[in-house]
């Protein structure tokens, strides 16, 4: 068990003390040009990688890496011993791998590579961030060892962002367009006027700033058109809800009428499709309200036209019922259903009556 335990504590020794020896650092850094960069721009870095105090492993490689123009870019490295440099070596490409055989020295040593790279900002990249400068250690399975010492910079592509600008004002053209449209309609827009002016005024920035922040005020610019085209979908889903609530109300209150003052009973035939009508409205337009609040407003908007179709319907028949009532005279007044045959037999009554009465009549008139 001792001699065990004695193995397990040399073996976890030995992979702390590998680790150890991946504590890459890079001493006197230097990128030139020291701010943002543009296609085109040539960028020096020059630096010395620090391997540690421990023994760098001769399965290991230490790789150099670059997102700078592959056919413009140059390395020129030296590996020195306890600061002692022998003459460099050049290198293309942008990836440059040292063997470890090269750099497996006893850890008395100091070991240390000088580098120097020049290159340039490929024509074609994006606004955005680009690697100029990386070091890694890796193992004979090309894994990270430790951690990597990367150096990027900000990439900032007129070009690129003049279209960017051109595509967001036209943007906001067409978000004009849509504000003026639904103030037409008789939306509210009042928020989404507030982002609009929010955008057109981050979109002005744009046009005049510098660098990165060309970028950012962009950002800021489609940010508020997205959310002004969210509140404008709002206000219109709310609207066509508001539309058919307000029919709705109108058909209730007749309904309550109807019912309460005027004493029709539900069953009455007349009643029923209005009845019918008027749940389906609500129906939609609860269905309506769910999907207000749950974002979807288009689905809220067309549940509300449902609702407003049904309500218009249901609307009209309560006119046609309230006209027939006001005017004093229906042949379809509810007595629990017992009118229409009474009133036949009456009709009938009194045909038969008045044929009677008329035979009777000429009989008299007959005899004198």
């Amino acid at each position: 068990m001792r001699r065990g335990s004695v193995l397990f504590i040399v073996m976890v020794m030995a992979v702390c003390l590998a680790h150890a020896g991946s504590a890459l650092r890079v001493d006197n850094l230097e990128i030139t040009p020291a701010g943002d960069v543009q296609p085109g721009d040539p960028v020096t870095v020059r630096g010395i990688v620090n391997l540690g105090g421990t023994t760098f492993p001769s399965s290991n490689k230490l790789e150099l890496y670059t997102q700078l123009d592959k056919s413009t870019v140059h390395w020129d490295y030296a590996i020195g011993l306890d600061d002692k440099y022998p003459p460099t070596t050049p290198a293309g490409g942008q990836y440059v791998n040292i063997g470890g055989w090269l750099l497996e020295y006893p850890p008395e040593i100091g070991i240390k590579v000088q580098v120097t790279l020049d290159g340039v900002v490929p024509a074609t990249v994006p606004s955005g961030k680009i690697v100029i400068f990386r070091v890694r250690q890796l193992d004979s399975d090309d894994e990270l060892v430790g951690t990597e010492i990367l150096r990027e910079k900000n990439v900032f592509n007129p070009a690129e962002l003049e279209k960017q600008i051109a595509d967001m004002e036209a943007k906001l053209e067409n978000l004009r367009i849509e504000i003026e449209a639904k103030i037409s309609a008789g939306v509210d827009v009042g928020m989404a006027q507030e982002l609009y002016n929010e955008a057109e005024d981050a979109l002005n920035t744009a046009g005049s700033a510098q660098g990165g922040d060309v970028s950012t005020y962009l950002s800021t610019a489609q940010n508020a058109i997205s959310e002004a085209n969210t509140a404008l979908d709002q206000a219109w889903a709310q609207q066509s809800i508001d539309r058919a609530q307000q029919v709705i109300d109108g058909v209730i209150g007749l309904y309550n009428e109807f019912t309460v003052n005027r004493s029709l009973k539900i069953s009455d035939p007349r009643l029923v499709p209005i009845t019918n009508k008027r749940d389906i409205a609500l129906s939609s337009l609860s269905n309506a309200k769910d999907n207000l609040l749950a974002g979807s407003y288009a689905p809220a908007r067309a549940k509300a036209n449902e609702a407003k179709t049904r309500a218009d319907e249901a609307w009209n028949l309560s006119l046609d019922l309230k006209k027939e009532l006001d005017s004093g005279f229906s042949f379809n007044f509810n007595l629990g259903g017992l009118l229409l045959p009474v009133a036949i037999v009456l009709l009938i009554v009194a045909v038969v009556g008045g044929i009677y009465y008329w035979k009777k009549y000429h009989t008299w008139d007959e005899l004198g």
